[in-house]
Parts: structure tokens; C-alpha cells; sequence
């Protein structure tokens, strides 16, 4: 939110194809970055985020993330039509 840095979320968009977390497959499109290793990323930009990720050492990487909620069929449609008349 560009207005209030606190409400600031990191939504992964994409992985690497072909990279380390694409092939483990627990990491998906839509999750919500929360921490990697012992940093929070909550309320952080995507800036440092992007450091955070690319600074971490060789080996095993904890990465914590919130999966989104499942949306049913119905609700899914409805939201779908709702956006095309925007």
C-alpha cells in the first residue's frame, strides 16, 4: 500500500522455472511472504525483501509464507463478473 507502509504485503508472483523452489513445489504463485530464515518480512518493501533472498547463505532456507484462502466455484464467478464490469 503506497499510502501506509504497514499495510504492505509481499505476494509471490513467480518462481524460477526450473529453479530450486519451482521443482520443490511447496512455494506457489499467490502466497504470502512472511519470513526468511530468522528475518520478518511483514510490513517490509519488496527492496529489502529481494536482499533478504539473495543474501542468504548456501544450504537449507526456511522461508515462511500464508497460503491464500480457498475461494469456491460460486464466489469465484461472482468475483469474476463483478471485475468485468469495471
Amino acid at each position: 500500500d503506497p499510502e501506509d507502509a504497514s499495510k504492505t504485503v509481499l505476494i509471490i508472483r513467480s518462481l524460477v522455472p526450473g529453479g530450486v523452489a519451482d521443482q520443490d513445489g511447496r512455494l506457489l504463485p499467490g502466497d504470502r511472504l512472511m519470513f526468511v530464515n530468522e528475518t520478518d518480512l511483514e510490513g517490509s518493501s519488496l527492496d529489502y525483501a529481494v536482499h533478504v533472498l539473495k543474501s542468504t547463505e548456501y544450504g537449507p532456507v526456511r522461508i515462511g509464507v500464508a497460503k491464500p484462502l480457498p475461494v469456491s466455484e460460486s464466489e469465484q464467478k461472482y468475483h469474476d463478473n463483478l471485475f468485468s464490469l469495471l
